[in-house]
């Protein structure tokens, strides 16, 4: 501690601090910019304010035509600080100018945190701590890298607005609360609590109550007043996340006063509880200890925990929680100071040491759980945005689009054109006299069905041509007439020159197909299936490929009937040429963690009839799939725990314990084996391993017999089953496959001491006749058995 203490240089701790906030700003500016560039920003919500802020810039105030056909942001919400942040737009017009805006202003809530640290606890260790566990919480970096939106602005103005009020400089605060009020309705209740908080703690009636009216009026004039003239419902449509509890704030109120059990209910449930859990962690839960700074809180914690949509409660995702970090962080600094007051009363330990100690438990545990929740490079969340090709093609596309014209674009797309006077997310067209979407993205809110009726719609019947077509994306103008068709290089989102297949495989299917590979990909909870196709000749059929998840008793569990393929619906087998290479990915779904992949081809539409099914045979593979279904469908993968744990197959010969070589039937070779114990006792069980290679596809599924025999030939103990406990029975091997096959040999009874001879072989189930043995010399072996070792037995 004393060396900590040492650092205590009036210059040496805010440059620490400011070097923090500096780092944090180009992190999350380069993050989010590259995230725009990589279009994984949308038009809800980045899109949306783009066009609020740009327009506003032309005097066209908060406008909104994304959604609805209200034309303005006003019969949503109330966020005329996006008007303040228009002038922006005449240094560098472009969202990302806001996406860098945000970073900033939340950043610089760093610096309030740190005085206030610095003031009430007296370290300077303490506090740099703290503006740190600001800086580094998930769920205010989560806020920022989620598009833009002005509640995360709320984290930093909400900082400096309570270190204003604190140092009594109120024309500041003041200032910053209109800021903060003006981002969006709700955080109006922010400042009527800030001003109890005056009056509580500071005894000034004149600010508390001017802050508590003004925050009250405003609240009041922005819910029920301007929202309502702007919706055509008469009022916000977000209050029916609230319905369960009333048709709006003064309801909601009278039920909790009337019915608390409905309260309770709402409130106490395992994700919200869970919710609660995680907010506090990172700063060790000492914010409980700075009751006067927690409860500022209570009115965003409501409208969050009362909330019947899971967005809202889902903590580092979206933006809902930002302007609670500053509070959970500042009452933690208070909390960390009353606990180091009560704590050096009662013993010996010093006041700066109880909050050098309690400083350094906030520091582990923001550390710890940002090690594996937080979203920078050290982050267990950190991820890295990469702009490809397609992205830049995007660009290209985008630049065709006049800036004086009305468009239509996909929720990726949208952003990337939101700087017009109306743009509408597709699918909505109204008066679009352009149309932008990307058929390899999530289509949103739209079936990818639907998406392709639209398409043949708007090329059809309401005058649309297309303009531009290339690797998924598509661009249609209004008034262009006889240009319908989609170019080839639209389809080169499907062809693949060169995959990369994380699990090679080649089965046919008939004689028309060839699958060659497929991807697992996991993201959180969902799953999804990329699979590689070739056609080997010129295809008369749009073949239905056919891929499905099931579970242990074979139930299919999710396949593509409801969630079809896109590049089934764009380029159906029907269209590919012969011998390319054609990727197909079923959507992400929540198929589970404990499932197998199973895949078919039917000539026809039902999975059901077997006769339509193309038959499976599988030429090579990395993995040990196996046919089922009579050899018409092909299980890919078994995955438990969310990990592929189906074996992979192996064809270069492995350290062999005892190698030696003997054939049968010219079918399998055996190329050794290892046995344990060596020279077991009467009552251990021997751990044999078996190691075959495949001669050659094999119709039957043979089984392995196991004999210890005595010298009269007698035997006195044995195994028969399938290989590998019979889950891999012989028909799966492929020539030249190598496969590890344990059996465990168990002592029989009457079993004594002395010198047995170990010995194997393969025999058809159904007919019991054994495959004929050779030695590696060729001659035939007696019985046609191979004897493997003399076993060695003791007392």
């Amino acid at each position: 501690m004393a060396a900590i203490e040492r650092l205590r240089n009036p210059r040496v701790m805010p440059a620490l601090v400011w070097t923090a906030i500096v780092l944090y700003i180009l992190l999350f500016s380069f993050l989010t910019v590259l995230k725009h560039e990589a279009f994984e920003t949308t038009a809800f919500d980045l899109g949306n304010m783009d066009q609020a802020v740009w327009n506003s810039l032309s005097g066209r105030f908060l406008p909104f035509t994304n959604w609805g056909e209200e034309g303005t942001r006003l019969a949503y919400h109330v966020d005329p600080i996006l008007i303040l942040i228009s002038p922006l737009y005449l240094l560098y017009s472009d969202p990302r100018t806001l996406l860098v805006l945000q970073s900033v202003v939340v950043a610089a809530g760093a610096w309030p945190i740190y005085l206030l640290a610095r003031q009430r606890l007296g370290s300077a260790f303490a506090a740099v701590v703290f503006p740190l566990a600001y800086l580094l919480f998930p769920a205010l970096e989560a806020a920022n890298l989620f598009d833009f939106h002005p509640t995360t602005l709320v984290a930093g103005l909400l900082a400096f607005a309570f270190y204003f009020l604190e140092k009594r400089k109120y024309v500041h605060f003041f200032v910053v609360s209109a800021l903060v009020m003006s981002c969006k309705e709700e955080m109006a209740l922010l400042i009527v609590m800030l001003g109890v908080y005056a009056i509580l703690r500071q005894r000034n009636w004149r600010v508390g109550l001017a802050a508590i009216g003004l925050g009250a009026v405003w609240f009041v004039v922005a819910v029920y007043v301007i929202i309502p003239h702007y919706n055509p419902s008469g009022k916000s449509p977000y209050l029916g996340a609230y319905s369960h509890l009333g048709q709006g704030p003064v309801s909601i109120i009278v039920t909790a006063l009337t019915d608390p059990v409905a309260l309770v209910r709402t409130l106490f449930t395992v994700e919200k509880l869970t919710y609660l859990r995680d907010l506090f962690a990172p700063v060790a839960y000492l914010s409980f200890f700075g009751p006067s700074v927690l409860f500022l809180s209570l009115p965003t914690l409501a409208i969050i925990l009362l909330s019947a949509d899971p967005q809202v409660y889902t903590l580092e995702k979206f933006h809902y929680a930002a302007p609670l970090v500053p509070v959970v962080v500042i009452s933690a600094v208070y909390g960390t100071a009353f606990l180091s007051e009560r704590l050096a009363g009662k013993g010996r330990i010093s006041r700066r040491t109880w909050v050098c100690a309690l400083s350094g438990l906030v520091l582990l545990s923001t550390l710890v759980y940002h090690s594996s929740r937080g979203f920078t490079p050290v982050g267990g969340k950190f991820s890295l945005p990469v702009v490809t090709a397609h992205h830049h093609l995007a660009e290209e596309f985008v630049a065709m689009v006049p800036q004086e014209s009305v468009v239509s674009a996909q929720s990726e797309l949208n952003p990337h054109l939101s700087q017009r006077e109306r743009i509408y997310m597709f699918p909505r067209v109204e008066d679009a006299e352009y149309v932008f979407f990307d058929v390899t993205a999530d289509s949103w809110p739209i079936h990818p069905n639907d998406q392709w009726a639209l398409f043949q719609s708007l090329i059809g019947d309401e005058g649309f041509g297309v303009l531009a077509a290339e690797d998924g994306y598509i661009l249609l103008r209004r008034g262009l007439s006889g240009a319908g068709e989609l170019p080839d290089s639209f389809y080169s989102f499907a062809r693949c020159e060169e995959p990369e297949i994380e699990y090679p495989i080649v089965v046919r299917f008939g004689d028309v197909l060839r699958l060659v590979g497929f991807d697992l990909l996991r993201e959180g909870s969902t799953t999804s299936l990329s699979l590689y196709w070739q056609a080997l000749t010129p295809l008369e059929n749009d073949y239905r490929i056919y891929p499905f998840f099931y579970d242990e008793a074979g139930r299919i569990i999710e396949d593509t009937s409801l969630r079809p393929m896109t590049t089934a619906i764009w380029y159906p087998s029907g269209q590919w040429r012969s011998q390319e290479t054609v990727w197909m990915q079923t959507l992400p779904w929540d198929v589970g963690t404990d499932f197998y992949v199973g895949v078919g081809v039917i000539d026809g539409d039902d999975w059901t009839a077997l006769e339509d099914r193309l038959p499976a045979q599988v030429v090579t593979s990395t993995l040990r799939v196996r046919l089922f279904d009579g050899d018409t469908a092909v299980q890919l993968a078994e995955i438990r725990d969310g990990k592929v744990i189906t074996p992979r197959r192996l064809f270069a010969t492995p350290r062999i314990p005892h190698p030696m070589y003997s054939n049968l039937g010219d079918q399998v070779d055996l190329l050794g084996y290892g046995v344990e114990p060596t020279s077991p006792t009467v009552k251990e069980t021997m751990q044999l391993t078996l190691y075959w290679q495949a001669r050659a596809e094999m119709d039957a599924d043979y089984t392995v017999f196991i004999h210890l025999v005595d010298g009269r030939g007698n035997i006195v103990a044995q195994h028969d089953g399938q290989p590998d406990s019979g889950t891999y029975p012989t028909s799966q091997w492929l020539p030249g496959e190598v496969v590890e096959d344990e059996h465990a040999l168990v002592p029989a009874l009457g079993y004594g001491p002395g010198e047995y001879t170990l010995v194997v072989g393969m025999y058809d189930r159904d007919n019991g006749e054994r495959l004929p043995a050779y030695d590696q010399d060729g001659l035939a072996l007696p019985q046609n058995r191979i004897a493997l070792t003399t076993i060695r037995v003791q007392e």
